[in-house]
């Protein structure tokens, strides 16, 4: 079983060099790593090549901006039957590749998996795991990725083989992972572990930190959950039930930032 593993960077030579580390120190071995940079200007090419592993496949592109565009390239690249998601400020518990492994191959009809996660500023000061689900569960999750009970986190594994049946990365966003999640959640069950096997950075360049950005997902989850309401993938008490927490959550956010 052969993953391919798909990281988006622009300017982290300063961090990226760990986000790699972590990715060569899985216990299981079997993957390709693929690195998409969206045009940096710093060091980030000289970190990538200074680790010499013919594993890493490294492609620079003119700068866009638009991470859903270079997410589908990095799927045009992409050999393996099993898609990993990895940002490039963020890190990878040591057996993330092979717990995939062991529930991919004990349950041959999961799609899907995601998991809880922690985040940190210092990794020798890791904070509390993000989820309260204590259990694995594996079910139509639908309803809980809608309801923010399951976030967009950059964290999921999927076989290459759902594409086939669902468009890739929507382009015309500038950051398609929640509409990502929310199309194949709504196609397929989702396996989610409990166990935290990705660890957020937390620093001045997240995206949750920028207003513009946070405003952007707010948006585009009306235009995600509409469409799967016309393509009859979810019921019209769900839609309303979303955009209402939707709605509720943003104003909660304007508010916060005045």
């Amino acid at each position: 079983m052969k993953f391919s593993i798909i990281t988006i960077t622009f300017n982290r030579a300063d961090l990226i060099g760990e986000t790699i580390q972590s990715v060569l120190n899985q216990t299981y071995q079997n993957f390709e790593y693929i690195i998409i940079d969206d045009g940096s200007t710093d060091e980030t090419k000289t970190v990538v090549k200074s680790f010499n592993d013919n594993r890493i496949k490294y492609f620079k592109y003119q700068h866009t901006g638009n991470i859903s565009k270079l997410l589908n390239l990095g799927l045009k690249n992409a050999s393996g039957e099993i898609i990993a998601i990895l940002d490039s400020d963020d890190l990878w518990a040591k057996s993330k590749l092979q717990t995939a492994v062991s529930v991919f191959e004990n349950n041959s009809d999961v799609k899907l998996i995601t998991h809880n996660i922690s985040y940190f500023e210092d990794i020798n000061a890791i904070g509390k795991p993000y989820y309260k689900f204590e259990h694995d569960f594996y079910e139509n999750a639908i309803e809980k990725v809608l309801k923010f009970k399951i976030l967009p986190f950059a964290v999921i594994v999927f076989k290459k083989e759902i594409l086939r049946n669902n468009s890739p990365f929507n382009e015309n966003l500038f950051d398609a992972h929640q509409d990502f999640l929310f199309s194949i959640s709504a196609k397929h069950k989702l396996w989610y572990r409990a166990e935290v096997l990705t660890f957020i950075r937390i620093h001045h360049g997240n995206t949750h930190k920028k207003k513009k950005m946070v405003l952007y997902f707010f948006l585009n989850y009306y235009k995600t959950v509409l469409t799967l309401f016309f393509n009859k993938k979810i019921r019209f008490k769900l839609l309303i039930e979303g955009y209402f927490l939707n709605t509720k959550n943003l104003i909660i956010f304007l508010l916060k930032k005045k």
